[in-house]
């Protein structure tokens, strides 16, 4: 056969397997049907209060994000006697099956970008039917598809259907013939098919098998009486078995669900219900097959809306046939979030796991993510997480990453085996063709046998079709496929283990070359993230200083969970649809307003009752020595408990003290007098200055020279300025809202005009100006603040932002000459070089901080510190950080509106370590807690932590004991002794492990305890009483 016959034979078995999909339904007859329209879900429960009409196919039956309740009645005819009979629904959206007693048993779906054919409109109801049956059915509807509803590109500002449409159509609602045999076929050629494209054109299998396919064709004549005659043909080439050498792939069903994205938390929760019963149902039918999901968050939903439903996966998970996977509440974004938070994440998760399943899970299951820190192998293991699992990394723009099982190891040492899946999707649909791809690609292929494929449909949720799973059964030992076998991850990381010796290792952050456009996007979000994150960190700390029986557990552990719910790595990074963010922005609010009660009512419990005083609170390991805004109406001059005079000043209708607040400890101050006004400075220069360091600025609010009086030096590059805010043009390849691509940098629009510029009055305190800008359509108010005994200079920014695919940034070129900058991450900092040398280094032109990213000399530096951004780029000598961006994509309306944030800069004496730059961007992001009218607290801080390098990062309850847990942090890089003194009579200091399941030996703490902690490492303890 030559290459022409060939191709025409291949081309004659693809038409033919098209062709027969046709005849696997033949007979049909209409379900009588009835709907009941509701704008918001209804429960199971209460459908049968809504109002009931008839409905027929072809009739609309609601509109965008709309839901409907459908009762189906069909009755067999007594002429199918014998035959297969299926019912066929298709809603044009997504719909669930349930039984009469509210069990949910079966997903209908329409549609999804991952795999065009992938279409479940069909419910098996009975093998061989003896006519006359009767079924009903109900089913509940949503008006959106797989993946969301139908958005245009990139829609007008003014355009009323800007955020997408849809329309819920009864295409199909059918009681169906189905001949199996037929559908056997179709599979048996699919198989086959895909395994031809993977093939070399001229191998001897790959011309057998178009032979032999070809000779079914024929046997089955276009008659699908035939269909058995033409699998007995082909049978043939699936006993041609694999080698003794061959590689194997452990299959895991899954379903990948985005918590939100495409579709509101709403609508993530209905995914949860149909994925889950439509996998249920195929675990029930096809014995061996093992289906995961990770996300305790998801359980969490399916128990409380889907009860009978969560008692059949608990069933399952007991047979071993249902896998709990990753140890996190929900899948959550790893750049952004805090220490603290990963900790929680997977603190609730893995607790969630072990409570309701019994199960430790010691997986990290976040094949979606899209960037992965350094400090999380620690993290991890310090939770019991031992293996790590992604396949994002195959995505990278710039470079492809040179392994797929290797030896993670982190920002403090520790290691975490780690796999990615060399099929590189989670979203695989078990094709012969691409399990033979995935293990030709798999570089570890020389030493291990065996690697993990994903399948099913996910993001939208689904997971295998019964037709994934006869698939992989087609497969299981078919020459030139891996063998494939359904297993579960826990047993193919375990047998990992095994060659652990052997693994090439990976040090440092596991950087997405792509996506670089979450850390800014959405802004509003991550600033409630941020707010929030360092809100319940106060909040736990003048709470665990009240008796513990007072302590809010309730409600500060549904507070977590709303906030580790939204970091969802589609919702936090800002690549989700508006309506996602209306929910998202709320609930920031009401949790950031409920710790603010919580903390009031502390405090009436904390502290007496005292009119004439005032109580500041730090929860930081820091002293706080700063500004601190008053609360309104305490405008008076304040005196502390040594009598010094605490300078003061009113600034127009808000007062501002200098203080110096010990770390983790009040201080009390007596209200004197009245605060003087703040004079506006003579002169019309544009300077603010004190003792240490002189700014001097031009009207468009950019810094023309910095210099610094105490070190005698220059700050800014000759010839440069500061501060420079620069709009410009972002329009990235791909990806609207995910992305920015390195072409940006030549792209410069403008940078901000001069509107107007004004001295703000000041005093003792500090002094400021005011600068009003304009940059594109918007506008920019800069409030500019210096302290008198502080070189760090506050940016304090408002923004009306009305721009559309542009972005905001600010630069300063620093007078700093060094190839590394310092960058903020959880619990630690690292390391990025400056220049692009390698690809790998020019992939990095945006990369992830926290609080500061720092630009050291070993004897200088400066830093930049912010409040709530994280995009940042530090190329040569220009520190620079994204403000704003304006995608519209998925949310045309994404970032348009009003904005309020804080940088700051702070030049520097020494190195990071050397410096205040850790303590300022605490201060920054930590304002101290100001309680009014009361006076000399009632109880002790039950703990403090006297260090240079350790830092408390956590004070609170323990999760499941009267206990109070500190976790502690060192944060210089380098080995950093301590002394915990513990207020609390007759207590017992015990180290756990972050879930806080683990004991060691106790200590007294009736004397102070020396701690030693290696570089960055995480330390928790338990405070027995």
């Amino acid at each position: 056969m030559n290459q022409k016959e060939r191709n025409l034979y291949v081309n004659r078995i693809e038409n033919f397997y098209k062709r027969i999909s046709d005849s696997i339904l033949s007979d049909h007859v209409l379900f009588d049907a009835e709907f009941a329209h509701c704008i918001e879900p209804v429960p199971f429960a209460k459908r049968t209060s809504l109002k009931y009409k008839k409905i027929k196919e072809g009739a609309t039956w609601g509109k965008t994000w709309e839901s409907a309740w459908f009762l189906l009645k069909g009755e067999v005819p007594k002429s199918w006697k014998g035959k297969e009979v299926v019912a066929q629904l298709d809603f044009n959206g997504e719909g669930l099956i349930f039984k009469n007693d509210g069990l949910p048993v079966q997903s209908v779906t329409k549609g999804s970008v991952f795999q065009g054919d992938y279409c479940k409109d069909l419910h098996y109801l009975i093998r061989s039917c003896k006519g006359g049956e009767k079924f009903e059915m109900w089913v509940e509807t949503a008006a959106n598809a797989l993946f969301g509803i139908e958005r245009k590109p990139d829609p007008a500002v003014v355009d009323p259907d800007r955020h997408g449409t849809y329309s819920g159509i009864v295409n199909k609602i059918r009681l169906c013939t189905f001949n199996r045999e037929v559908w056997s076929l179709w599979l048996d050629v699919e198989v086959l098919k895909s395994l031809l494209a993977a093939l070399p054109e001229n191998a001897v299998r790959r011309t057998r098998i178009i032979r032999t396919v070809n000779e079914a064709i024929d046997a089955y004549a276009d008659n699908p009486a035939n269909a058995s005659r033409a699998r007995k043909i082909i049978r043939v080439e699936f006993e041609k078995k694999t080698s003794s050498s061959d590689l194997e792939t452990t299959a895991v069903g899954h379903a990948h669900i985005d918590t939100g994205w495409l579709w509101p938390v709403r609508e993530g929760i209905r995914k949860c219900g149909r994925t889950f019963a439509s996998q249920i149902t195929l675990i029930e039918k096809y014995p061996g097959y093992v289906f995961g999901a990770s996300q305790a968050q998801h359980y969490a939903f399916t128990k409380e809306h889907y009860p009978k439903l969560y008692a059949k996966i608990k069933e399952q998970v007991k047979k071993g046939n249902w896998e709990c996977q990753g140890g996190m509440w929900v899948e959550a974004d790893c750049n952004i979030i805090s220490g603290e938070s990963m900790v929680r994440q997977m603190l609730h998760g893995k607790n969630y796991f072990m409570d309701e399943f019994g199960v430790d899970v010691r997986n990290l299951w976040i094949p979606d993510v899209f960037g992965y820190s350094a400090a999380m192998p620690q993290i991890m293991k310090k939770c019991g997480v031992d293996y790590f699992l992604t396949q994002k990394l195959s995505w990278c723009q710039f470079n492809e990453f040179p392994h797929h099982t290797f030896i993670w190891r982190g920002v403090d040492g520790s290691e975490v085996i780690t796999h990615f899946p060399p099929e590189n999707t989670y979203n695989s649909g078990l094709h012969a063709g691409a399990i033979a791809s995935a293990r030709d690609r798999f570089k570890e292929n020389e030493f291990i046998d065996e690697f993990m494929t994903l399948f099913g449909i996910g993001d939208g949720g689904g997971g295998p079709k019964e037709e994934y799973i006869e698939r992989g059964l087609r497969a299981a030992n078919l020459e030139g496929v891996a063998k494939v076998k359904f297993g579960s991850a826990e047993g193919f990381f375990d047998r990992l283990q095994k060659h652990a010796g052997k693994l090439p290792t990976w040090v440092g952050e596991l950087y997405f070359e792509l996506h670089r456009g979450t850390l800014t996007t959405q802004a509003q979000t991550k600033k409630g993230n941020r707010y929030l994150e360092q809100k319940l960190r106060n909040t736990e700390f003048i709470c665990s200083c009240l008796p513990l029986e007072k302590y809010p557990s309730k409600e500060l552990d549904a507070m977590w969970k709303t906030l580790l719910l939204n970091q969802f790595h589609d919702i936090l990074p800002g690549s989700s649809i508006h309506k996602v963010y209306e929910t998202t922005h709320k609930e920031h609010k009401e949790c950031l307003e409920k710790c603010d009660e919580i903390i009031r009512n502390a405090g009436e419990k904390l502290f007496e009752k005292n009119g004439d005083y005032v109580v500041m609170s730090n929860c930081l390991s820091y002293p706080y020595r700063g500004t601190v805004e008053l609360p309104k109406g305490l405008d008076c001059g304040l005196i502390d408990e040594d009598g010094n005079e605490i300078l003061v000043q009113k600034e127009g209708k808000k007062t501002v003290a200098l203080v110096d607040i010990p770390p983790q400890g009040f201080k009390v101050f007596e209200k004197s007098g009245t605060a003087p006004d703040g004079e506006v400075p003579a002169g019309k220069d544009l300077v603010l200055e004190n003792e240490l360091i002189k700014y001097e600025f031009d009207k468009d609010g950019s810094i023309r020279r910095i210099f610094d009086k105490e070190c005698g030096r220059d700050v800014l590059e000759k010839g440069k300025k500061g501060n420079v805010l620069t709009l410009y043009k972002d329009r990235p390849h791909n990806f609207d809202a995910w992305d920015i691509d390195i072409y940006y940098e030549k792209s410069i629009i403008q940078n901000a005009q001069a509107v107007k510029a004004e001295k703000l009055p000041g005093g003792f305190v500090r002094n400021g100006l005011k600068f009003t800008l304009k940059v594109g359509d918007s506008e920019i108010v800069q409030t500019v603040h210096l302290p008198f005994d502080s070189k760090r200079i506050d940016f304090k920014t408002f923004v009306d932002w009305k721009e559309r695919h542009k972005m905001l940034r600010v630069s300063f070129p620093v007078e700093i000459r060094s190839e590394e900058a310092n960058y903020d991450i959880q619990y630690s900092y690292m390391h990025r070089n400056t220049h692009r040398n390698t690809s790998w280094d020019r992939a990095k032109f945006e990369v992830v901080a926290h609080r500061y990213a720092d630009l050291s000399e070993n004897e200088y530096g400066v830093a930049i510190l912010n409040d709530c951004k994280y995009g940042h780029k530090i190329y040569d000598n220009v520190i620079d950080m994204n403000l704003l961006r304006s995608p519209t994509d998925p949310d045309p309306d994404a970032d348009r509106g009003t904005h309020e944030f804080t940088y700051s800069l702070l030049p520097h004496k020494g190195h990071l370590t050397e410096s205040d730059v850790m303590q300022e961007a605490a201060m920054l992001n930590m304002a101290l807690t100001v309680f009014d009218g009361f006076g000399k607290p009632k109880y002790k801080v039950p703990c403090t932590i006297q260090s240079d390098g350790i830092s408390m990062e956590v004070l609170k309850k323990a999760e499941k004991e009267n206990s109070i847990v500190i976790r502690l942090v060192e944060t210089k890089g380098h080995t950093s002794k301590g002394v915990l003194n513990v207020n609390v009579p007759k207590a017992k200091l015990v180290e756990t492990n972050l879930l806080e399941w683990t004991e060691g030996r106790s200590v007294s703490c009736a004397k102070p305890v020396e701690i030693s902690m290696r570089p960055f490492e995480i330390r928790t303890y338990k405070i027995k009483i």
